[in-house]
């Protein structure tokens, strides 16, 4: 990931260069990366952090990046557009976290622990990326159908369905209680999501360093129901002719 300096601009008081002895230049901008919708979701980050997602302006973040809102307005139509880049990196990113933890699980019958190390990473993700975590799930950014974000909706998908791929072959080979795969992952994340929702509002009141054990605890318990003591295999149709 390439690294981003962000400035606040300062305008220099006229003064004479030591070697020349001419004024010296007004440095207009501390913005000196190439990237610059990359500075301005990095800038969002930031403000977010300090005073929420309905807290700044894209002109803000501009100024923070050290450039005039004309040229962040190049990039992005608005705020909203703004916060949209900023949520499609957050899914980006969590599905990044959640296939690493599920690759380092060996394939097997047992579901669980496959699902578990997916769940897992969704809570780890969630308690050190608070700002990204609250864009991606606060208000929808893509309700004006005028303005669709399609890459953002493509990342929401691809994160449901880490999930999704893990349980509904499962439940297909019976590997689980009654119910559809689709069933099962909603719970699954509904509780998932609760979990890390509820700690960073600190409505569930955990220590950081524990946060993630304590899910797996009731996340356990969750999974545990659903596993089937006696599973069957789904009967595969018989082809008509």
């Amino acid at each position: 990931m390439p690294s981003i300096t962000i400035k606040s601009a300062k305008a220099r008081k006229p003064g004479k260069s030591a070697k020349s002895g001419a004024p010296r230049k007004r440095s207009r901008t501390g913005y000196h990366h190439g990237d610059l919708p990359r500075a301005l979701v990095r800038a969002a980050l930031e403000l977010i952090s300090k005073e929420g997602a309905d807290g700044f302006t894209l002109r803000e973040a501009a100024r923070l990046v050290g450039v005039t809102h004309g040229a962040a307005y190049r990039h992005f139509a608005d705020k909203t557009a703004l916060l949209a880049a900023l949520a499609e990196e957050g899914f980006r990113e969590l599905v990044t976290t959640m296939e690493a933890a599920r690759a380092l699980v060996p394939r097997t019958d047992d579901v669980g622990a496959r699902v578990h190390a997916i769940a897992s990473a969704y809570v780890r993700f969630a308690l050190e990326h608070p700002s990204h975590f609250r864009v991606m799930f606060g208000p929808r950014l893509d309700l004006d159908k005028r303005r669709p974000f399609p890459a953002l909706e493509v990342e929401v998908a691809r994160s449901f369905n880490v999930l999704l791929d893990e349980v509904e072959p499962a439940a297909k080979r019976g590997l689980l209680t009654k119910g559809t795969g689709i069933d099962h992952a909603l719970a699954l994340w509904t509780m998932t999501h609760g979990y890390a929702s509820l700690v960073l509002t600190r409505r569930i009141q955990v220590k950081p360093a524990v946060a993630v054990q304590y899910f797996g605890q009731l996340f356990t318990t969750l999974l545990d129901g659903m596993i089937s003591r006696t599973p069957t295999r789904t009967p595969t149709p018989t082809p008509t002719r």
